[in-house]
């Protein structure tokens, strides 16, 4: 097999295209490709334990940490201690967060019509369902 057919090459590539075209959706909010993602999940949900939103975004605890440090230095989330467990943190939205992250899950759709252009509507579905099953 060479190099450029194996499977975790292609799906780096693709991955790198994605995050690209995400990052130019998103810069214009002030914001990274990863920054955006977390405050796109965090869209219309309120008072979210960290740990849940790292399973959302598939983002390891270490990453999450940074992007969240930075969100709540850009004061567009804020964290809180779970009063019912202290090991435990909570994360919402502020105002302006909120705002911020309307304008970018109005733009996902938009966005995500843009990357697939090339593909059929089935072979997005099937795209997507392959992706699911990885």
């Amino acid at each position: 097999m060479a190099p450029n057919d194996c499977i975790f090459h292609l799906l780096t590539r693709s991955a790198k295209s994605a995050t690209r075209c995400w990052k130019q959706e998103v810069e214009p909010f002030g914001v990274t490709a990863v920054q955006g993602k977390v405050l796109n999940f965090m869209y219309g949900l309120d008072d979210l334990a960290a740990s849940e939103l790292g399973e959302l975004t598939a983002l390891d605890g270490a990453t999450l940490t940074g992007v969240v440090d930075r969100l709540c230095a850009m004061k567009l989330i804020e964290r809180q201690q779970d009063e019912n467990d202290r090991r435990s943190v909570r994360l919402s939205l502020t105002e302006e967060g909120h705002g911020i992250a309307q304008s970018i899950h109005a733009v996902m759709e938009p966005a995500n019509d843009k990357f697939l252009c090339d593909f059929t509507e089935q072979e997005v579905a099937q795209l997507k369902g392959l992706l699911a099953r990885l």
